[in-house]
């Protein structure tokens, strides 16, 4: 591939200069109205001259080609343009979730050798007592003040003249990103995503977003910017193909999330399934004749797609979610391989997760793996070559540790997870429960535990030892762990509910626990 996405994103600019592209969107107080007072709003030609100015002042802290520059925020307008300005300097930009624990988050700073860190002024306060020794500046999302290192601080407006907009060439195979996995089991990985995927992945829905175009060009991003998936879907490809990118700033889902959708009438929505489920028992709730007109106008009127992934639906769901008019598509896809199949609305069948995405390759193991080759490939894992030995094996493939099979018209289908000690939340977060289970496991009142999901949130089965001595049993140990365990952990992985019990859990002739039983 000869192409880079930067190539296009330079082109969109141009063609697009006067046109709405970022918008941090607000709710009013009472969630009657945007609150246009509140957050930045950019058009294509305001958001490069933006994205020049941040790549000025990143060059002026003495940050150079190929340094790795992390993003930890929440999503923001100022999000998207430290990225492309990264990108504009030909940096390495590393993406970690804010919402991890800031010890967490120091770590993974500290070893994606980042030099530099946007992140948000409230969030400093917090990681600023960490040791991040190897950084040389911190920047401000807010307003690119330097709240680290040299303070150097580009005051002036570019103006540029003539819609003049361009990118330096990059190889395809240059190293674009470094996106942490989400896993909770041992150290997250980093996954070096090349240019090549970005490109491939614009590509393959190139020709739906030009379909899509005909009936608006909002969009509302939710998912999070530092996950593969949203950086991919709300950022890259929107703004690559010339929409207009309303960032989510929303206090509750449950109250404000439909609301927005309603003001920006997006042409399509990307979630997880966990806002899927809520639509659909919002739905159900009212009377039969009313949920299909009940579902279009909760998701703003217009939208011809609600793209799903990040964890697996079922026949039941499924039919639940059709037969209230969601106009259902589906993608599947990983940090490793970013989309690997896509099925649209109009081309959707029923128990899918898409049809492989052009320029990819799939094939099935006799283990029953899915494999795939192709540009959407990730580089490896950073400094960890025998995890990616381990991953991409010699011929190219990558072993996606899920089960499935492609039927005679090329959709795939995936079956669930060949390793089954990892739980895959509706949100589309990847959980190991063997490391909370170890956490639970080191108070002395424990035998032995369990942890499983339950209706989308995690919950723990304790077994207490009858033995020890003090011993808190019932509601005392259970808000102790509770009280103990959930501050160890990032908010997506911490337990609902523990339930204490005598009774030993069933294991196997080998001793494993039967997992299945609990579910």
């Amino acid at each position: 591939m000869t192409e880079n996405y930067l190539n296009i994103l330079a082109e969109t600019i141009r063609n697009n200069w006067d046109q709405p592209a970022l918008t941090d969107f607000y709710l009013t107080e009472d969630g009657s109205a945007q609150d246009t007072t509140r957050g930045n709003h950019y058009t294509y030609g305001e958001m490069y001259a933006e994205v020049c100015r941040v790549a000025e002042l990143l060059t002026s802290l003495d940050l150079q080609k190929g340094d790795h520059i992390a993003i930890c925020g929440a999503n923001s307008a100022h999000w998207v343009i430290a990225y492309f300005a990264i990108a504009k300097m030909q940096g390495v930009s590393v993406t970690v979730m804010h919402t991890l624990m800031p010890d967490e988050i120091t770590r993974l700073v500290a070893f994606s050798d980042a030099k530099a860190l946007f992140t948000d002024e409230d969030l400093w306060e917090e990681l600023k007592e960490q040791s991040l020794q190897q950084l040389e500046s911190v920047i401000a999302l807010e307003d690119w003040n330097v709240l680290f290192g040299k303070k150097q601080i580009i005051n002036h407006k570019f103006e540029i003249i003539n819609r003049e907009c361009e990118f330096d060439p990059v190889p395809p195979d240059d190293l674009a990103t470094i996106c942490f996995t989400s896993g909770t089991s041992g150290k997250p990985k980093g996954v070096m995503i090349p240019h090549r995927s970005f490109t491939l992945n614009f590509f393959a829905e190139y020709n739906v977003l030009n379909r899509y175009k005909k009936d608006g060009k909002n969009i509302a991003a939710l998912l999070p910017f530092s996950h593969v998936y949203g950086l991919t879907e709300d950022i890259l490809r929107v703004i690559c193909g010339g929409l207009h990118c309303h960032v989510l700033h929303i206090k509750n889902i449950q109250n404000d999330l439909f609301r927005s959708y309603q003001l920006i009438h997006p042409i399509y929505i990307t979630a997880v399934p966990n806002v899927l489920e809520y639509l659909v028992s919002l739905a159900n709730a009212q009377p039969q004749e009313s949920r299909k007109a009940f579902v279009q106008a909760s998701l703003g009127g217009i939208a011809k797609d609600f793209i799903v992934s990040g964890a697996l639906l079922q026949p039941l769901q499924i039919k639940q979610i059709l037969d209230v008019g969601v106009p259902l598509s589906t993608a599947y896809g990983m940090t490793e391989g970013s989309i690997v199949a896509l099925a649209y609305f109009s081309e959707y069948k029923i128990g899918t997760a898409g049809i492989i995405t052009k320029g990819i390759e799939v094939r099935i193991s006799p283990a029953g793996e899915i494999l795939v080759k192709g540009e959407n490939v990730m580089l490896g894992y950073y400094k960890d070559p025998e995890a990616t030995a381990a991953k991409i094996d010699k011929d190219g493939w990558l072993h996606t540790g899920d089960k499935g099979h492609l039927d005679e018209d090329g959709y795939l289908y995936v079956e669930g997870r060949l390793e089954q000690d990892i739980i895959v939340l509706s949100n589309g977060e990847n959980i190991r429960p063997d490391h909370i289970e170890s956490l639970i496991n080191a108070f002395p009142e424990v035998k032995e535990s369990i942890v499983l999901a339950r209706d989308g949130k995690l919950v723990a089965i304790v077994v207490a030892d009858p033995q020890p001595l003090p011993a808190r049993r019932g509601d005392d140990l259970r808000r102790t762990i509770l009280r103990a365990v959930n501050p160890q952990l990032p908010l997506f992985s911490q337990l609902y509910d523990v339930e204490i019990t005598d009774v030993p859990l069933q294991r196997t002739e080998k001793q494993t626990i039967k997992r299945y039983l609990y579910s």
